[in-house]
């Protein structure tokens, strides 16, 4: 019984000894806060560079990025200067292709993939995909809250990763 008595105390003054030792900070950054996107196609939208980083000789920065539209938020017409893979984290995205290139998208729910045509608007639900190769395209929030993107990709360093496309300057 003395045993158990002795073994109580070690423990108790060990956790307060524990106590008064000042904690560490974390080794993890914060994310930084998502900061309007000031372009002029876009309206109601927002970004949060979570990574960004050159990669091997430096002429490509590897991304990591979350795009939030807010209720009536969209990106007109644009591209970005790489490959981009995009996941739709939540809210519903429609996505028009806006040129000819050949792009499809993945279906979260059943792994199902659809073929893109041009100008035809398509709405994507949480966990849907597509990869992005450069082409013009537009995105609008669906739904009445937020849709939040999450892309990750390769892009020319020293390039803005969005531009805006004036759409009278192409034709189909």
């Amino acid at each position: 019984m003395q045993w158990k008595i002795r073994s109580l105390l070690i423990t108790l003054l060990s956790l307060s000894a524990l106590a008064l030792v000042p904690a560490r900070p974390s080794a993890a950054q914060e994310v930084p806060a998502p900061k309007p996107v000031e372009l002029a196609c876009a309206t109601n939208a927002s970004a949060q560079v979570l990574s960004s980083g050159p990669v091997n000789d430096g002429s490509q920065n590897l991304i990591l990025v979350r795009m939030i539209l807010g209720p009536g938020g969209s990106v007109g017409a644009h591209t970005h200067p790489g490959n981009l893979a995009v996941v739709v984290e939540s809210g519903s995205l429609g996505f028009t292709l806006l040129d000819d290139g050949e792009m499809s998208i993945t279906r979260g729910a059943t792994g199902d993939t659809e073929a893109l045509v041009r100008d035809q608007q398509v709405a994507l639900e949480p966990g849907d995909s597509f990869f992005e190769m450069g082409m013009i395209h537009s995105a609008t929030n669906l739904s009445d809250g937020e849709t939040t993107l999450v892309f990750s990709g390769l892009v020319e360093a020293g390039q803005p990763l969005t531009t805006c496309v004036d759409t009278a300057a192409f034709a189909g």
